[in-house]
């Protein structure tokens, strides 16, 4: 006899955090390969931005995200460069601060 794919769910798969999607996302999202952090971006809709990196036929594979939400767009940007080199994502470029000399 086979069981169904239903039947084999355990309860607690389904008290996973839940999130009220409200329009656009704005913030930081975080894509990992298993463990491992290996993108960082931003969005005005998060959301969709994640569903972009997943539908592109790419060799990147991302097993999971999760989304930090910021509204103001200056510090999204500042946001995302200061977590990108923390972090070094392997598919992110990191930023260098220029510095100018006298």
């Amino acid at each position: 006899m086979r069981l169904s794919l239903i039947n084999m769910i355990q309860p607690d798969y389904l008290q996973l955090p839940k999130f009220q999607l409200q329009g656009a996302c704005a913030g930081i999202y975080f894509l990992y390969h298993d463990d491992e952090l290996a993108y960082i971006g931003r969005g005005w809709n998060c959301l969709l931005r994640v569903a972009e990196h997943a539908r592109k036929a790419s060799t990147k594979i991302f097993t999971h995200w999760s989304f930090m939400p910021i509204e103001n767009s200056f510090e999204i940007n500042s946001t995302e460069r200061q977590l990108i080199n923390k972090y070094s994502p392997k598919f992110n470029k990191t930023y260098i601060k220029l510095i100018k000399l006298p």
